[in-house]
């Protein structure tokens, strides 16, 4: 149920008692707060604290009862009551502490009686308006991405949010409003990156839990041709996806460290199965330009036969080695050398945003040996030093 601009303090009221006197479990503790005008003595505050109390331990009994921090509707839920405690504390006037406060106590009840067909539309309450409407494309669009169970949390709260930042623009301005925007703003990066980054289970008939609702209809302000329409967004792309790998010295074998980004690799291959992906080889600029190339091709050969017993189809991967053809430098000739000891990988079907990890890096042992070397020469030189330095005769 939502609140609609059709409802009037009284019927709110009236529409919220009905609520909660369905369950007697909690009737008798959740109550609509007294009217705006008389909350004015110490006795009417206290009874509507003890309600929005009351309200937030409900809230902390589900958690208890097993529906997680995260759960989109818990969250939500918390949003709209944080709204209206805030409100209050800040003494607003209007009808919106008693909506916003409905919001919460719906989505709580539901979850009390385990509705499986809660809905995901937040409604703009009367006391609101609907501004950014960029914002809720990339809300309506994240609640059908594949990978929405990973985001709903901040989805929730960024949608909210909106809600909050339309109610202080209504009522004193966007200077007021700003800070509820520029959360959601970050919300919404948040949830866009936990989204790309999802990777869930996926049986074929169900690929993630959690499948989006129909986003409400347009307001009135989109359906007026005068005004521009917002553009398209573009393609959410797979953000903070691992470029390479590297090797020891003369090795082609995948070392521990490697072993974990690959992995992450493998996970991102079969969570997109369209993708297939270029494995390219390379090495420092030492040895023979024959030898070289025939260790790159090792070293590419390795990430491959890693990828297939992680059950990455050999038809979606090729590879080629490059040699010292394609060296990284450094102002250190060993960390240049570590560098580019390396296998790129590139992503084919998908927008990617790729980096260059050096998590794996692995530096030579004669840097530690020559490191070792001059620190005792170093100790060797002092003593001896101190050895030869007889003590001056007194006169």
């Amino acid at each position: 149920m939502s609140v609609s601009n059709l409802y009037s303090r009284s019927s709110l009221s009236v529409l919220v008692a009905l609520l909660l006197a369905v369950n007697s479990g909690y009737a008798a503790e959740s109550k609509v707060l007294n009217p705006e005008a008389t909350r004015i003595s110490d006795k009417k505050i206290s009874v509507d604290l003890t309600i929005l109390k009351a309200t937030q331990d409900r809230i902390a009994k589900l958690n208890s009862n097993g529906i997680g921090a995260d759960n989109y509707y818990l969250v939500k839920a918390q949003s709209w009551l944080d709204f209206a405690m805030h409100e209050y504390y800040e003494n607003d006037r209007s009808e919106v502490i008693d909506e916003a406060l409905f919001q919460a106590q719906d989505l709580i009840e539901r979850m009390e009686q385990a509705d499986n067909n809660i809905t995901l539309d937040t409604p703009v309450i009367n006391e609101s308006q609907r501004l950014r409407e960029d914002l809720w494309t990339i809300a309506g669009e994240l609640k059908q991405h594949r990978g929405f169970v990973c985001a709903s949390a901040p989805i929730a709260e960024m949608e909210v949010r909106l809600v909050w930042a339309g109610h202080e623009n209504k009522e004193l301005g966007w200077r007021h409003a700003r800070e509820h925007f520029s959360a959601a703003e970050r919300l919404a990066k948040q949830a866009r990156k936990l989204a790309d980054n999802c990777f869930c289970p996926q049986p074929a008939e169900k690929p993630c839990p959690l499948v989006a609702a129909v986003e409400p209809p347009p307001t009135q302000e989109m359906l007026d041709m005068t005004k521009k329409r917002p553009k398209a967004p573009e393609p959410l792309a797979l953000v903070n996806v691992p470029r390479n790998v590297h090797f020891g010295l003369d090795k082609s074998n995948i070392n521990e460290k490697a072993v974990v980004i690959l992995d992450r690799v493998a996970e991102i291959l079969q969570a997109y199965p369209s993708m297939t992906i270029r494995l390219i080889g390379h090495t420092d600029s030492r040895a023979s330009k024959a030898y070289n190339q025939a260790l790159s091709e090792r070293r590419a050969q390795s990430v491959l036969k890693y990828l297939l017993a992680k059950g990455i189809i050999a038809n979606r991967i090729e590879l080629r080695g490059e040699g010292f053809n394609s060296l990284k430098t450094d102002t250190d000739a060993l960390m240049g050398h570590a560098l580019s000891r390396r296998v790129e990988m590139d992503y084919l079907g998908e927008t990617i945003q790729s980096y260059d990890q050096t998590g794996d890096l692995v530096m030579e042992e004669v840097r530690k040996a020559k490191a070792a070397k001059v620190k005792a020469n170093t100790s060797s030189k002092k003593a001896k030093k101190a050895k030869k330095s007889p003590k001056k005769a007194r006169k």
